[in-house]
């Protein structure tokens, strides 16, 4: 918007050369002036490159640097290396604090998920009992009937009837078993922290602090390289569909949804949501081991 502003100044100025002519052709030139200086001012602006480091994604590689000076000087205990020692602690802890609030709320969803899941599996489990009994209704009781009536001549005939309407009660359930869809049950969690590391736009309740985002950014094992890859594991493991026509996996929709959505889901997709938040957790989990790291070498030092 800042941009489009800055281009429609400027066109209006050159338009102004003109006498305030309206002719077709200073309309002309006046957008494409207006194009020109918007592009230009958005080639110009580039995004910030990733934090190379863990130093840099908290803001403190150049109060470190400074540190050490001091240090090599004899002058580890000054004012001025208390000062920034005490800088450099504060932003460390704010980024743990910033992890845990993350951490927190992964688990609350995570107990969301897996209570609605196991809500969808007993409904499942009480399904498959049911089918089995009417499958053993159907097949075994008419099975046994059919043959106890073809030991009598009279009835033979009768129970070879009982026995394919049987056979044929049990197939019938089978394509029906297997054509209905499992339970649902509209997803329960007020949140969806898996969404903005999917690329989705996450609810208010779900956004990660700019410090989390840089410290996940920062390439390379001691940042979020676990995060940053998890995407591509969860397609590996067919627990995210490779895209919207893949039938492996959970589609992006089911994993990222909260309660405002009334989305239904199967036990399956609530399964593979609940892992993909495990995974997740595990991995804020080692990168805020190696915040606890860094702040002990700095207390040391």
């Amino acid at each position: 918007m800042k941009a489009m502003a800055t281009g429609v100044g400027r066109a209006w100025e050159f338009s102004a050369i003109f006498g305030g002519q309206t002719s077709m052709f200073t309309r002309c030139i006046c957008a494409l002036v207006l194009v020109f200086f918007s592009l230009n001012h958005c080639c110009q602006s580039q995004e910030n490159p990733a934090p190379t480091s863990i130093e840099v994604a908290l803001g403190i590689q150049e109060s470190l640097d400074q540190l050490s000076a001091l240090n090599q000087q004899g002058q580890g205990g000054s004012t001025a290396a208390i000062s920034l020692r005490q800088d450099i602690l504060v932003k460390i802890m704010r980024g743990s604090f910033a992890c845990d609030s993350v951490l927190a709320r992964i688990q609350v969803e995570i107990a969301y998920t897996e209570e609605t899941r196991i809500l969808l599996e007993g409904r499942g489990q009480r399904r498959e009992a049911r089918y089995a009994l009417a499958s053993f209704l159907a097949g075994g009781v008419s099975g046994a009937a059919g043959s106890a009536m073809s030991l009598t001549s009279s009835l033979s005939h009768t129970g070879t009837v009982v026995g394919l309407v049987g056979g044929g009660s049990v197939l019938a359930l089978a394509l029906v078993h297997a054509s209905t869809s499992g339970p649902k049950q509209a997803v329960q969690s007020p949140l969806n922290m898996l969404a903005q590391i999917l690329g989705v736009p996450p609810n208010s309740k779900s956004g990660y602090p700019p410090v989390v985002l840089a410290l996940i950014s920062v390439p390379g094992p001691e940042g979020g390289m676990y995060v940053s890859r998890l995407p591509t594991l969860w397609r590996q493991l067919n627990r995210l569909q490779v895209d919207e026509h893949s039938k492996k996996g959970s589609s992006l929709q089911s994993v990222t949804c909260d309660a405002d959505k009334h989305m239904q889901t199967t036990a399956g997709e609530l399964s593979d949501r609940e892992a993909m938040l495990q995974d997740l957790n595990a991995a804020l989990l080692a990168l805020r081991s190696r915040l606890g790291g860094l702040l002990d070498q700095v207390q040391a030092h």
